[in-house]
């Protein structure tokens, strides 16, 4: 069994290597597939003494020890029992085998957005040139309405999937509902965004060492003194998505959120390369616990090797701090993971399959059987699974077998791996983790046949998939979530049809992109019935009781003897997960309790009448 810890995400590759020849000196900075850490950088867990002042005591004596060995305390996660510990190796021996220490472990970095959003995957953010789009005749078919939930050819189908506007009848949030959103940050600018943003915490500001600055030679703070803006915003783009899908605002421009009335806390765990440590991740459940927030999306996951000791620690590390927001009325709510393999009830990869991200692996492929999920397979997380959309059978207008991208709508006839799912709306995406595990279900977009390397699921533009018109923007288009005007993803500058001047929008997809649907969902319940605040328990009930039953799903499972080159030809699986074989993963291990329904949350919400207990 591999002894690494993988942090695997909408698609994961970070081809490192080629660092040196954009100019810039990596000082060994992690593979996404590695999840080691930066040399020199320990979680230390100390013993408990079961006496809060003793255990302060003896915090503050093991802080003095550690600077006898050479060592500097650079946090102290004092809740956990933690210190995050700077030093040598040396060092990390001397507290392994000090008697008021219960381990020592690497301070992983951990990937936490795709590979793509990093400019290049390997240099500094610059901005892209965004595609403008002329909305001042109509389009065909591209009737547009700034929000409450804009159409655009269908869009914004996901809202609709989920029943929000129904909901809205009832209640569209309240102000004094928190959402953190652990990410890469907010745009706090964005017109559809900056209204709705209640506070700002920026935990890499006191990162030592500084991940993008150490590996990339370039910061937060370095970006916004070239272009101007906030360091402490969305230099990524990832959160922002993240944030406009619960809560982009009704202001008559653009596009709106699932809750558009609640408030939302950046949670600002990464900067613009997308890596963050497992200590700031560990400081931003914590913070969430002791600050009243509601509900926390964390669009991220990954996997661990338990039977490794330091790997084992920092599972329960998260564990620890996963009870402890809950125990303060936080909900936690993660993506499920987009490796299709099979999560087991207690959170370990029981299925053989193989990860065919390119770039991943040495030879491509990664066998995650017997690791553990990571935060989503936790006990008290909330895990996210997600759905697709359609998919169209062949037809004389497609193109079949094409490669080129341009077109985008059409399955290739000879294609074995993946049904057609015609008509079928709440199909598993090819690339969800699904099995016992599972919670809940929501869209998050399923790709669109033909489309080349990294699979865009229908964004026009990237690359082009449809030249003349906009089949791409149909029912085949991902979730609506949009971004900002910093990141490698291409963006759309919209001119009329209520979009603001100057303001980026675009399509992604991914389990990432299906947990906000269920962090707003909860939000909507616990705005609806202000009694449910602060018990985690009774309101994750209440939404898994009123979640959609789905049957008749058709996805299989990855098939790990299958070594055909996939469905577009060419290298194996250039796209994604193409290996799919046997038969339908069963709807009980494809869907959890069901697809989110907000208006069902909202009134079952509304009718609970059993008081819960307040929030601490």
């Amino acid at each position: 069994m591999r002894t690494r810890l993988v942090r695997l995400l909408v698609i994961l590759a970070l081809m490192l290597s080629a660092m040196t020849s954009l100019g810039f000196t990596a000082a060994a900075p992690p593979a996404g597939s590695t999840g080691t850490g930066m040399p020199g950088r320990y979680l230390v867990a100390l013993k408990s003494t079961g006496d809060a002042r003793l255990m302060q005591t003896q915090v503050s004596e093991m802080q003095t020890r550690i600077a006898n060995m050479g060592g500097t305390v650079v946090q102290n996660l004092a809740p956990l029992n933690l210190l995050v510990v700077q030093g040598t190796d040396q060092v990390k021996q001397r507290l392994k085998a000090d008697p008021r220490v219960a381990g020592v472990a690497t301070d992983r970095i951990q990937r936490i957005v795709p590979p793509e959003m990093a400019q290049d995957r390997f240099s500094p953010p610059q901005a892209a040139e965004p595609i403008t789009v002329d909305l001042t005749d109509d389009v065909e078919g591209g009737r547009v309405t700034a929000d409450p939930a804009f159409d655009l050819s269908g869009l914004m189908w996901n809202i609709d999937r989920i029943e929000a506007p129904e909901a809205w009848d009832t209640t569209s949030g309240q102000p004094e509902v928190l959402v953190g959103v652990a990410d890469t940050g907010l745009d706090t600018t964005h017109v559809d965004l900056k209204d709705n943003i209640d506070s700002v915490v920026d935990f890499t500001q006191g990162e030592t060492p500084p991940i993008c600055g150490t590996l990339f030679g370039v910061s937060d703070q370095d970006l916004a003194t070239q272009f101007g803006g906030p360091a402490d915003g969305d230099w990524n783009g990832h959160g922002s998505w993240i944030g406009g899908n619960i809560a982009a605002v009704i202001n008559k421009q653009g596009v709106n959120g699932i809750a558009p009335n609640v408030k939302l806390v950046s949670l600002k765990i990464s900067q613009w390369c997308g890596y963050a440590y497992d200590s700031t991740i560990l400081s931003a459940f914590l913070y969430a616990a002791q600050n009243g927030i509601d509900v926390v999306n964390l669009s991220f996951g990954g996997y661990l090797d338990r039977s490794d000791p330091e790997q084992d620690m920092v599972y329960g590390q998260y564990a620890s701090a996963i009870e402890m927001a809950r125990s303060q009325g936080t909900i936690i709510v993660a993506a499920a993971g987009n490796e299709h393999v099979e999560i087991g009830e207690g959170g370990q990869v029981l299925s053989t399959g193989m990860l065919t991200t390119p770039g991943t692996a040495p030879d491509g492929f990664l066998d995650l059987k017997g690791m553990y999920e990571l935060p989503g397979g936790v006990p008290g997380v909330v895990d996210v699974g997600s759905t697709g959309n359609l998919v169209n059978e062949p037809s004389d207008e497609c193109a079949e077998g094409t490669t080129d991208g341009s077109v985008a709508t059409c399955k290739p006839e000879d294609d074995a791996h993946q049904p057609y799912g015609a008509g079928k709306e709440n199909q598993l995406a090819y690339y969800s983790n699904y099995g016992p595990r599972i919670d809940l279900v929501a869209p998050g977009g399923s790709r669109m046949f033909n489309l080349p390397l990294w699979d865009r699921g229908g964004t026009p533009g990237f690359p082009y998939t449809v030249a003349d018109d906009f089949t791409a923007w149909q029912t085949f288009s991902t979730t609506s979530n949009w971004a900002i005007y910093t990141g490698q993803i291409p963006c759309f500058l919209f001119i009329g049809g209520g979009f603001p001047e100057g303001q980026c929008y675009t399509t992604i997809q991914g389990t990432s992109m299906a947990t906000p649907h269920v962090a707003a969902v909860f939000a909507l319940a616990a705005s609806a019935n202000p009694d449910l605040r602060g018990d985690p328990d009774r309101l994750v009930e209440i939404v898994k009781d009123s979640a959609q039953q789905i049957t008749g799903n058709e996805t299989p499972p990855l098939d790990p003897s299958d070594t055909s080159p996939g469905d577009i030809g060419g290298p194996a699986c250039p796209t994604g997960y193409c290996h799919l074989g046997g038969d339908p993963i069963p709807d009980e291990d494809a869907y959890g309790a069901g697809l989110v329904d907000a208006a069902a949350a909202v009134e079952a919400a509304m009718d609970e009448s059993t008081v819960s207990q307040s929030r601490p």
